[in-house]
C-alpha cells in the first residue's frame, strides 16, 4: 500500500500562497472599510461640525463598530485630521507642480506684465480644473464649515493649499500694480481673485443648472476658465 502523501493537484495553491492570498483580501476589506468611515466622517463633519458629529454617529453611518473606528484612527481627532488630509491630497497633488514653477519663475527676475498675466492664469487653471470636477457636495461643506469654525482643518488648509497660493497670487498682483499700491491692496485683491475660483466649487450645481450641463467637461470646462480669466484679468486693469 503507498503510503506517501498525496501530491498536491495542479493548480492548487499552497498554503503560504492561500496566507498571501488572504492577506491582500483582508487588506483591501480594511482599505474599503477605512475608505467609507473617512467619507461618512467628511459628510457628518460637514452638516454638524467637529464638535456637533460624534464617533458613535460616525461609526453607526459607516456601518462599523466603534472600535473598528477607533482601531483605524484612534479617536475623533485622528479621524478628523484624516479627513483633512483626504479631502486636500488630491488638490495639493495637482497644484504642487505649477505653485512650483511658478514661484521659481518669480525669482528668476522681473517679467513684463503679459509674462505675469500668464503666470497667474497658469497658476490658476489648474485650481479651476480641479474644483470644477465632480466631488461630493460634502466636500465643499466640509472647507465650508471648516472657514466658519477657524478649526484645525482650516488652518491645514490654509498651510497645504489656500496660503501658498494666496502668497503667489500676492507678488504676482503686486508686480501688476507696480510702485505706490500698498500691501494691503495687493493682498485683499489676490484673496478676492481666488475667491473667485473658489466660487465656483461651491456654486456649481448652481452654475450647472443655470447653463443647463451637465458637467464641466471638454469644451464647457474650457469656456469657464475662458469667462472666469476674462473677468479676473479685467479687474486687474492696465492695458
Amino acid at each position: 500500500m503507498d503510503t506517501a502523501s498525496p501530491r498536491r493537484a495542479r493548480g492548487a495553491p499552497t498554503a503560504q500562497t492561500a496566507r498571501r492570498r488572504a492577506a491582500r483580501s483582508s487588506y483591501a476589506c480594511g482599505e474599503d472599510t477605512r475608505r467609507r468611515i473617512l467619507e461618512t466622517a467628511i459628510t457628518l463633519f460637514a452638516q454638524l461640525g467637529f464638535q456637533g458629529a460624534s464617533t458613535r454617529a460616525i461609526a453607526h453611518r459607516a456601518r462599523v463598530s466603534l472600535p473598528a473606528l477607533q482601531y483605524y484612527f484612534g479617536g475623533k481627532d485622528g479621524l478628523h485630521r484624516a479627513c483633512i488630509e483626504y479631502v486636500t491630497e488630491d488638490v495639493r497633488a495637482r497644484l504642487e507642480p505649477q505653485i512650483e514653477q511658478t514661484r521659481a519663475q518669480l525669482q528668476a527676475g522681473s517679467l513684463a506684465r503679459a509674462d505675469l498675466l500668464a503666470l497667474l492664469r497658469c497658476l490658476l487653471e489648474p485650481l479651476l480644473e480641479e474644483l470644477a470636477t465632480d466631488r461630493p457636495e460634502s466636500w465643499a461643506l466640509f472647507f465650508a464649515r471648516a472657514q466658519t469654525e477657524h478649526n484645525e482643518a482650516f488652518s491645514a488648509m490654509h498651510q497645504r493649499i489656500g496660503g501658498r497660493l494666496i502668497t503667489l497670487i500676492t507678488e504676482i498682483v503686486t508686480r501688476l500694480l507696480g510702485p505706490g499700491q500698498s500691501a494691503v491692496e495687493a493682498q485683499i485683491r489676490a484673496a478676492a481673485i481666488l475667491g473667485q475660483a473658489t466660487l465656483v466649487r461651491r456654486s456649481r450645481p448652481l452654475l450647472l443648472k443655470t447653463l443647463g450641463w451637465p458637467d464641466f467637461a471638454g469644451q464647457r470646462l474650457s469656456e469657464l476658465k475662458g469667462v472666469l480669466w476674462r473677468s479676473i484679468e479685467a479687474s486687474l486693469g492696465g492695458p
